[in-house]
Parts: structure tokens; C-alpha cells; sequence
């Protein structure tokens, strides 16, 4: 898939000065963000049926605990599938859990797959306003100016945004029906989950926008959870490269030296699972230490469960929802920072 720079850099800037988009306030509000679930009709080219205990124990908890829901696109898989079925298939056992939290309280952001949303039909929304479709943007703000930009994250990519009409065709029309015989031959496991069809430079597209800027870029459509910048294959080498550093000073520390080789022995198992599944992405600022700029909030459609990003007041926490999990807490924190110190940072105050 490629990604057109010149048109990303147009698009984004298009939206950040854009006066007419909503304005969202942190201070003494709680925001989780999620994006590309692709909810299908349940079938065998459903790739995200089997997170569907993870998506109920998520949407519990946020609702009890009184988050605001953004939806950041991609949300149903309407390439594939008539939004008929993936009501059939999830009204009961997810959207019913989705209007609980009214319509104050869920906030919609179309994607690439999910861009021709009509308001009345939204399943999401309790009482939908039958005068407007989901924004392309949000903002957020702490205080007076906005410094965050919300977008599913679309935005210049030939495939997805500009030509997107052509994509769709070709996904419903030619692959869909051949989809469950290539995943049982094992010809075919969901790119987007793993092994994303969005460039490889994706990240360094988004970034340079943000860095430029001075923006808080926060996106989805990569399928690729990044936190301040840095994938998680990223942050595993530099713990890994710290602990090796530590060691070569502290060679007079037997107990010290051991207990960082086993450190460094479970952070390699973490790194060669990344790079087995093809996460191991280039760095967003190849040249130097990153700025905290570009977020994304991953999906839902890894094996083991979703990811998506909090922000509740001044912090901004990366979260893993596990499919598995037997017992409370059902989710863990990646990681976790204060916006208002990114911020400084990527304006070198």
C-alpha cells in the first residue's frame, strides 16, 4: 500500500486548520480510543469474532468506570460486508453494550472501511442525528489551544483514501469469497492483525507531519500500537541495550549481573515474538531519539486480544485487552505518560 507524503502532509494540515471540527476538553474527562475492529458477519472472514469476550469485558468496564467512547474508524468491515449482517451478528452481544453509554458519551470518526457511514443507521448511536454522517477529525485540548489531532490515520494513502472506491470493489467482489478457503489452506492470516498491508513507512510519514507541526498526532488504520513514538519491538531493544550497557559498569556485581542476564533473556523472547509476527517496524526518526508526537492505538484483531489507548486527564496510557484472561484485572498497561511533558518536549520548551 502506498503512501503519498506530499498528500498526506496536504490532508492533515487541511484538518488541523480546520475550524469547524469538534473540540474535545481532557481536563476532568476520561477518553478511551479504539479503532479498527472490522466487526464481520461472524463467519469464517470474520476477523474479529474471536475477540468478542475481550470487546464485552472492554466495554463494561468503561462504561461502569464513566469513559467517553471514540471510535477512530474502521469500526465495521463494510468492504466485506452489508451492515445487515455485522448487525445480525453483533447488535445483541456488542452494540446494545455500545448505547448504553447514549449518545453523549460515544463519539464516531469514519476510516477507510467504514467511511460512508449515515448517521441513521448507526447501530452504535441511541438516538442519531439523521442531519450529519461521523467527522473525519477530532481535536483535543488541555486549557485553551488544541495540541492533539485525532484521524483514523487514512489520510494520503493511494489505496485506501484516494482510490478507495477501487479497493473496496475488489475486496467484496474478488477476495471475499475466496477468503475462508485461504485461511483453511493457511494461505492467508489476516494482514492487518500481524503482518499490516500498510507501508512499512508509514510511521515515519505520520511522525515527520506531527514533528513539523508540533501536534499530538493520534491515529489507527497501521494496525500497529505505538505509544510516544515508539513501537513496543522498539522499546524491548533499548530496555535490552540499557540492561547490556548497566552490566559493562557494574562487571564487580555477580548478584547484579545475573539478575540482568534474565532480564535480558525474557526481553529477547518478547523481541523475537515481535519480529516472528513482523513488528519489529522501522524507527519513526531513524536519524535521532523520537519526539513523543505520533500515537496509534493498534486494533482488535490480534490473537490474544485488543489494544487502545486512555486518556484521562493529563495521561495518556497504552492498554492491552486480553482474550484469555481468567481473572481481574482483564487488561494491562503498557505504558503510560503525562501529555502536558510530551508536549514541552515536542515543542523543545
Amino acid at each position: 500500500m502506498a503512501q503519498d507524503r506530499k498528500l498526506t502532509f496536504k490532508r492533515l494540515t487541511e484538518l488541523w486548520n480546520d475550524k469547524s471540527i469538534r473540540i474535545l476538553e481532557t481536563n476532568n474527562n476520561k477518553f478511551v480510543i479504539l479503532s479498527d475492529l472490522h466487526f464481520g458477519d461472524g463467519g469464517p472472514a470474520d476477523d474479529f469474532r474471536h475477540n468478542t469476550k475481550a470487546i464485552r469485558r472492554l466495554l463494561s468496564h468503561y462504561l461502569e468506570n464513566n469513559y467517553r467512547i471514540i471510535l477512530l474508524g474502521d469500526i465495521e468491515e463494510l468492504w466485506q460486508f452489508d451492515l445487515d449482517m455485522i448487525k445480525k451478528r453483533y447488535d445483541t452481544e456488542i452494540y446494545s453494550l455500545f448505547r448504553k453509554f447514549g449518545v453523549d458519551r460515544i463519539i464516531r470518526v469514519f476510516g477507510n472501511h467504514d467511511r460512508e457511514w449515515e448517521s441513521p443507521r448507526d447501530p452504535v448511536m441511541k438516538n442519531p442525528d439523521i442531519t450529519k454522517g461521523a467527522p473525519e477529525a477530532l481535536k483535543m485540548k488541555i486549557g485553551d489551544n488544541p495540541f492533539i489531532l485525532l484521524v483514523h490515520g487514512h489520510q494520503g494513502n493511494i489505496e485506501s483514501d484516494k482510490n478507495s472506491w477501487i479497493s473496496k470493489f475488489l475486496v467484496r467482489g474478488a477476495f471475499k469469497p475466496l477468503e475462508p478457503l485461504a485461511k483453511f489452506f493457511k494461505l492467508y492470516g489476516h494482514p492487518s492483525a500481524t503482518k499490516s498491508q500498510v507501508t512499512t513507512d508509514y510511521e515515519q510519514v505520520m511522525y515527520a507531519w506531527a514533528k513539523k507541526n508540533e501536534v499530538i498526532l493520534i491515529c489507527g488504520h497501521s494496525h500497529r500500537a505505538i505509544f510516544a513514538s515508539t513501537s513496543y519491538a522498539r522499546r524491548l531493544q533499548n530496555q535490552i541495550e540499557a540492561l547490556r550497557q548497566k552490566n559493562q559498569t557494574h562487571t564487580n556485581d555477580p548478584d547484579l549481573l545475573k539478575e540482568n542476564k534474565k532480564k535480558i533473556k525474557e526481553l529477547n523472547k518478547k523481541l523475537k515474538d515481535e519480529k516472528k509476527k513482523n513488528r519489529d517496524i522501522d524507527p519513526t526518526d531513524p536519524s535521532q531519539a523520537p519526539l513523543p508526537c505520533y500515537f496509534n492505538t493498534g486494533c482488535g484483531l490480534f490473537t490474544t486480544g485488543i489494544t487502545c489507548l486512555e486518556i484521562e486527564n493529563d495521561e495518556i496510557r497504552l492498554v492491552k485487552w486480553h482474550k484469555e484472561k481468567k481473572e481481574e484485572p482483564f487488561f494491562e498497561i503498557y505504558e503510560r505518560g503525562k501529555l502536558s511533558e510530551f508536549l514541552k518536549q515536542i515543542k523543545g520548551v
